[in-house]
């Protein structure tokens, strides 16, 4: 009983985190393990429940998309077909190796967040830089349907170059990406991998609920506060996941 109240309070956090800046993965990977779930399996089971996250998190975002859907399902298409190619090399992977290559992602990902974005970045938007951007949503794809631990401040990243409108807009097609994502990336693991299923139905239940919440709160927090938290905390969780899987 107390090991569901953990995985149902943990999951909600990590919704929460979803629909900020996209950190289930990041959030719940060490929880599963905690309790005894193999690394592979941990993370495709986390992508299957982070199907019932993207069902909070964009229908909190239907307000920031509703004048934003084309550009916000080409960006959903490109990163899913991303995502298809990270999910086959997940379900070719083994236990050791991917524990060892996730610290590396992690930390990569909180230093991008925290590294801030020079000012005369936003008036230069080159054919060159714009392509770029494009193959770069492609291939966080990649890493989404790998494991998708920070996935969500590698895209924040790059939308922020791509998308000209406020760190909410370009967060709710995040959200929207992320979804279809996790929903193809799911329908694979679920064929090929064992997923736990018993931890299912608490994980669905927090990140439905803190998903939906999650967006809303993006509304009312500054975002240099957001990144600053969550590049912090994804420095700190590299560095301890580094250390258990080379020391």
């Amino acid at each position: 009983m107390l090991s569901i109240i953990y995985l149902v309070l943990m999951s909600l956090l990590a919704g929460v985190l979803t629909g900020i800046v996209g950190m289930a993965s990041l959030t719940l990977y060490p929880v599963l393990l905690s309790v005894g779930v193999a690394p592979v399996i941990a993370n495709a089971t986390i992508t299957v429940a982070q199907v019932g996250a993207g069902v909070g998190t964009v229908s909190a975002s239907l307000n920031e998309l509703s004048h934003h859907w084309r550009q916000a399902i080409q960006i959903a298409v490109l990163n899913t077909l991303g995502g298809v190619i990270g999910a086959l090399i997940l379900i070719h992977s083994s236990n050791g190796g991917f524990k060892k290559v996730v610290p590396i992602f992690i930390m990569l990902a909180g230093i991008m967040i925290l590294i801030p974005k020079p000012k005369a970045a936003r008036k230069r938007h080159t054919q060159l830089a714009t392509g770029m951007s494009w193959v770069a949503i492609f291939l966080v794809g990649i890493y989404n349907g790998y494991f998708g631990a920070a996935s969500g401040l590698l895209m924040i990243a790059v939308l922020s170059k791509i998308v000209n409108e406020d760190y909410a807009i370009y967060n709710a097609m995040r959200n929207f990406a992320s979804f279809t994502n996790n929903i193809v990336a799911a329908a694979m693991f679920i064929s090929t991998i064992s997923i736990d299923w018993a931890v299912i139905v608490p994980l669905l239940i927090g990140l439905f609920a803190g998903g939906y919440l999650g967006p809303v709160i993006v509304r009312y927090i500054p975002s240099k506060l957001i990144k600053l938290a969550v590049g912090g905390f994804a420095i700190v969780l590299a560095l301890i996941l580094g250390y258990q899987a080379y020391w």
